[in-house]
């Protein structure tokens, strides 16, 4: 379940990239080796029309017990929610610098895709979300 009081708005950054952010994989090459956000979706369980909503910050304990902050999104399939990636802040706004995903700002989410955002969030989670 995902519950809005465990997360901290995304600071403020070149990408515009917050909570309610959508990021769109892309077939451009983030890593060595060639590997793609898309690449990334689909080994995830995910698909081509995924959609990747921003929930927030989040922190956690991480190696010897100390906080770590990450950014957390969710999966949107047309079959409903799935896995849940993480990134560095700093690793996520590298990835999008490389063209590695299409970022579609809060403000334009909210007028043009919060009806698909809206129905496969309500759809639960898929079958084998993780």
């Amino acid at each position: 379940m995902i519950r809005a009081e465990d997360y901290e708005e995304i600071p403020e950054n070149r990408h515009k990239i917050s909570a309610g952010t959508l990021l769109l994989a892309t077939k451009k090459p983030i890593v060595p080796g060639g590997g793609t956000s898309l690449d990334f979706v689909l080994q995830q369980g995910g698909d081509e029309d995924t959609l990747i909503f921003m929930l927030g910050a989040r922190e956690a304990k991480g190696p010897l017990g100390l906080t770590v902050e990450f950014l957390e999104g969710i999966f949107l399939t047309k079959d409903g929610q799935g896995f849940h990636p993480t990134w560095g802040f700093d690793q996520l706004l590298r990835e999008v610098d490389r063209g590695g995903w299409q970022v579609i700002p809060t403000t334009e989410v909210v007028v043009s895709w919060s009806r698909k955002v809206e129905e496969r969030m309500n759809k639960g989670e898929a079958d084998g979300a993780a």
